[in-house]
């Protein structure tokens, strides 16, 4: 120990570090809202930005002129941002990706809202709130107060209809709700069965084939085997057991489909039709179309945003001074950050036309010919063309929708990994691609001899696709398509 010295240093170290300006991180922010979330946003800025409003058609013309005056009577004392290395959006990205999650955004969706985009029309566009829809809860209650409810009976049976899914199931342990309610299991029954008689029939089932057997009538001549089918013989039917079906009802295979063809018809989720959630309208972000000479355009759309501007009676003001400092310096403020609004929109605009051009190219095929001719491609490859973050590519795609020949389609499925094709241009298949090859060799096969997921798999290695079995599992199931067995027709 005697021999070690504590000394103080201090030491100066020279580094070049990425500092995000508040309008840069804006224009990220803008960039990857989906249009729903951005509307919303723009709503709220509108709301509270008393020098930004809707821009007049005079000024949708020319918005430079706009950002020049608003820059002019702000300048003074304006602070200048702090900019990262290189001054530009996609410099500060690595940054942005070390503080942000993308995971983040991707439950993000809010209830459309529409402009009618007239110069003055600022609180019309809060005024269109839709009507709240009648919840299902609202319409057990109301026909359990017709049939004379009694007051004492009402927490049981609010427990019990407070405990439906959306569709219209019964989502706990009536043992459960009874417990919570201080009530036996027998007295919980039999509010059970009171308000599984009500409307719409097969609510407040406890599975399918219960809610099913709640909507055939007793009086249907019918009933007795239906019940069967659904108390006893259930597995038989979800497995397509028809010809066991057949032997142990003592009817024929052809009774047996004519009976489970009944069920069908019935409705397995009785309170959708009461599911309260925001109707959403898709409007396209970006329009596909060919021009007289048969070339793929691009065009972005503007009819789901409002126009931007600022109001010219705030920017007078403060460029004649007339008000108090603290007024002055409140405006100053507002038409900085309506300036920078305007901006970051115009910025995102731009980013997502070029994505969307690049996105075109790559995917002509499949703008003409369908899913079949989708093209295996990554968010990657369009950095790499247009010189831009990857991340970058990701705000624009995300949450906007695409017009194209073949529909209306949302751009980030348009991103898909491959799989190795002999009969592919480049050597390669999109994974969309072999599920539109695998559900069309499944509605052609022999239903009396459906095709088995190595038959199929052997079907697609014809077809120069190499897939293998568990593959095929994948895709089919993705599909939502029954195994061999289940799809076997008798």
């Amino acid at each position: 120990m005697s021999g070690m010295s504590l000394d103080l240093n201090m030491r100066q170290r020279l580094e070049q570090r990425q500092v995000l300006s508040l309008q840069t991180i804006q224009s990220l922010n803008i960039l990857q809202l989906a249009t729903t979330d951005l509307q919303a946003q723009i709503e709220k800025e509108l709301e509270e930005n008393p020098t930004l409003e809707m821009a007049a058609e005079e000024r949708e013309a020319s918005p430079e002129g706009d950002h020049n005056e608003i820059a002019g009577a702000i300048a003074e004392e304006r602070p200048e941002p702090v900019t990262p290395a290189g001054d530009s959006m996609d410099d500060a990205l690595e940054y942005l990706a070390r503080n942000t999650d993308i995971d983040d955004f991707q439950g993000q969706r809010s209830v459309k809202a529409r402009y009618d985009g007239e110069p003055d029309a600022k609180q019309e566009a809060f005024n269109n709130v839709a009507a709240q829809e009648k919840q299902l809860s609202d319409h057990l209650l109301e026909q359990l107060r017709l049939r004379g409810m009694h007051s004492e009976d009402r927490p049981l049976f609010e427990a019990i209809i407070y405990s439906l899914d959306e569709r219209g199931y019964l989502a706990y342990p009536l043992q459960d709700i009874a417990n919570q309610a201080g009530v036996s299991i027998s007295d919980a029954e039999e509010a059970l069965r009171e308000i599984q008689a009500l409307e719409p029939r097969g609510i407040a089932a406890r599975d399918l084939a219960e809610c099913l057997l709640l909507q055939v009538r007793e009086t249907d001549p019918d009933y007795p085997t239906l019940r069967k089918l659904l108390t006893q013989h259930w597995d038989d039917v979800l497995k397509n057991r028809l010809p066991k079906l057949a032997r142990e009802l003592g009817i024929t295979v052809d009774e047996v489909k004519m009976f489970i063809e009944m069920l069908s018809v019935l409705d397995p989720h009785p309170g959708k039709a009461f599911a309260h959630s925001p109707r959403q309208t898709v409007t396209p972000d970006v329009v596909v179309e060919e021009d007289e000479q048969g070339a793929l355009k691009v065009r972005l759309t503007r009819e789901n945003l409002p126009r931007l501007g600022v109001n010219d009676y705030y920017v007078r003001l403060l460029r004649e001074k007339r008000g108090d400092k603290a007024t002055l310096n409140f405006l100053k403020g507002k038409l900085n950050h309506a300036r920078q609004l305007i901006e970051a929109l115009e910025q995102r605009q731009s980013t997502l036309e070029r994505v969307a051009n690049s996105i075109v190219r790559r995917q002509e095929r499949f703008m003409r010919e369908g899913m079949a001719a989708l093209a295996p491609m990554k968010m990657q490859d369009i950095a790499d063309e247009l010189g831009i973050h990857h991340s970058t590519v990701w705000r624009a795609a995300f949450g906007k929708y695409m017009e194209t020949p073949q529909g209306i389609v949302e751009m980030n499925t348009l991103f898909t990994g491959g799989m190795p094709s002999a009969g592919a241009q480049d050597g390669a298949i999109s994974r969309e691609a072999v599920k539109v090859k695998l559900k069309q060799l499944i509605d052609e096969e022999d239903k009396r001899k459906p095709l088995s997921d190595m038959a199929l798999a052997r079907k697609l290695s014809e077809a120069g696709i190499d897939a293998s079995r568990r593959v095929v599992t994948k895709y089919r199931e993705e599909l939502g398509i029954a195994d061999s067995r289940v799809r076997r027709a008798y």
